[in-house]
């Protein structure tokens, strides 16, 4: 398996693996748009040829960024696999960290849903710490904020 930054012959597989995850229109919509926004760096895993995963980050948002201990944060804008507990996540994870420390970004945070707290697991593999609950600012929504400092 190997990675690489998303291109637009990507799009429907990775569209296939989003839906999977979410099924608000609004949400995919919005992914959907993010996929060609320029301030939002996507990788994904590839293994025979197939996309099987994607990872995306970017600059940190205002309401997150308000958390931050670092002076240049980024936020794990979203990941997801085709397939889980086959290591894809981590994979492409691992490649964002990566990308985001050769770009001198000094934390990574993450906002997740309490509607998402079977992932909060992964989060902790790939090295986050649980910094408590924050509300999303567009619904008021409870969640955990996920920080790993980049080294």
């Amino acid at each position: 398996m190997e990675t690489r930054k998303y291109n637009s012959k990507d799009k429907d597989e990775v569209q296939r693996i989003f839906s999977t995850y979410w099924t608000d229109k609004g949400f995919l919509n919005e992914l959907e748009e993010k996929l060609t926004d320029p301030s939002v760096q996507f990788y994904v895993a590839e293994s025979d040829g197939e996309v099987v995963g994607i990872a995306g980050f970017r600059k940190a948002p205002e309401h997150l960024y308000a958390h931050a201990t670092t002076k240049s944060p980024v936020e794990l804008y979203v990941i997801a696999s085709k397939i889980q507990n086959k290591g894809i996540g981590n994979i492409v994870g691992q490649r964002i960290i990566e990308e985001a420390k050769k770009l001198h970004f000094t934390e990574i945070e993450c906002y997740s849903p309490d509607t998402h707290n079977a992932s909060w697991k992964f989060y902790e593999k790939l090295g986050f710490s649980n910094r408590g609950v924050i509300n999303d600012p567009d619904d008021g929504f409870p969640g955990v904020l996920w920080v790993k400092i980049i080294d």
